[in-house]
Protein backbone atom coordinates (compact mmCIF):
# COMPACT_ATOMS: atom_id res chain seq x y z
CA UNK A 1 0.00 0.00 0.00
CA UNK A 2 1.46 3.44 -1.16
CA UNK A 3 1.97 6.19 1.56
CA UNK A 4 -0.83 8.16 0.30
CA UNK A 5 -3.05 5.71 0.86
CA UNK A 6 -2.07 4.93 4.06
CA UNK A 7 -2.88 8.62 4.87
CA UNK A 8 -5.72 9.15 3.15
CA UNK A 9 -7.19 5.64 5.41
CA UNK A 10 -5.72 7.24 8.59
CA UNK A 11 -7.29 10.23 7.85
CA UNK A 12 -10.78 8.46 6.82
CA UNK A 13 -10.44 6.93 10.16
CA UNK A 14 -9.81 8.95 12.27
CA UNK A 15 -12.84 11.41 10.97
CA UNK A 16 -14.64 8.34 11.08
CA UNK A 17 -14.00 8.18 14.82
CA UNK A 18 -14.38 11.98 15.73
CA UNK A 19 -18.06 11.90 13.90
CA UNK A 20 -18.85 8.35 16.29
CA UNK A 21 -17.76 9.82 19.41
CA UNK A 22 -19.87 13.38 18.64
CA UNK A 23 -23.13 10.81 18.14
CA UNK A 24 -22.65 9.53 21.44
CA UNK A 25 -20.66 6.32 20.29
CA UNK A 26 -23.67 4.07 19.41
CA UNK A 27 -23.23 0.51 18.40
CA UNK A 28 -23.57 -1.24 14.66
CA UNK A 29 -22.97 2.16 13.21
CA UNK A 30 -19.16 1.50 11.68
CA UNK A 31 -19.79 1.26 8.22
CA UNK A 32 -22.08 4.55 8.44
CA UNK A 33 -20.01 6.90 9.64
CA UNK A 34 -16.94 5.22 7.86
CA UNK A 35 -18.85 6.54 4.51
CA UNK A 36 -19.91 9.30 5.61
CA UNK A 37 -16.16 10.56 6.93
CA UNK A 38 -15.02 8.58 3.38
CA UNK A 39 -17.12 11.62 1.73
CA UNK A 40 -16.03 14.26 3.61
CA UNK A 41 -12.67 13.75 3.47
CA UNK A 42 -12.83 13.25 -0.21
CA UNK A 43 -14.71 16.75 -0.53
CA UNK A 44 -11.93 18.32 1.79
CA UNK A 45 -9.44 17.01 -0.66
CA UNK A 46 -11.21 18.14 -4.02
CA UNK A 47 -11.76 21.74 -1.59
CA UNK A 48 -8.02 21.99 -1.63
CA UNK A 49 -6.61 20.86 -4.68
CA UNK A 50 -9.29 23.48 -6.26
CA UNK A 51 -7.39 26.23 -4.04
CA UNK A 52 -3.71 24.86 -5.07
CA UNK A 53 -4.50 24.68 -8.78
CA UNK A 54 -4.76 27.98 -8.95
CA UNK A 55 -1.25 28.96 -7.02
CA UNK A 56 1.33 26.64 -9.29
CA UNK A 57 3.88 27.36 -10.40
CA UNK A 58 3.99 29.20 -6.77
CA UNK A 59 6.45 31.45 -8.67
CA UNK A 60 8.99 31.97 -11.58
CA UNK A 61 12.51 32.05 -10.57
CA UNK A 62 14.01 35.96 -11.35
CA UNK A 63 15.21 36.61 -14.75
CA UNK A 64 18.69 37.05 -13.73
CA UNK A 65 19.37 33.12 -12.60
CA UNK A 66 21.16 30.77 -14.69
CA UNK A 67 17.84 29.39 -15.27
CA UNK A 68 16.11 31.95 -17.14
CA UNK A 69 18.98 34.26 -17.82
CA UNK A 70 21.46 33.96 -20.85
CA UNK A 71 24.16 31.42 -20.98
CA UNK A 72 27.64 32.24 -19.47
CA UNK A 73 30.31 32.63 -22.30
CA UNK A 74 33.44 30.61 -21.90
CA UNK A 75 36.06 33.11 -21.28
CA UNK A 76 38.60 32.80 -24.66
CA UNK A 77 41.68 30.69 -23.62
Amino acid sequence: MSDNVSLLEGRIREKAYRLWQDAGSPDGQEEDFWHRAKTEVEQEEKKLDKELADSFPASDPPSTTGVTGPKRRKAPR
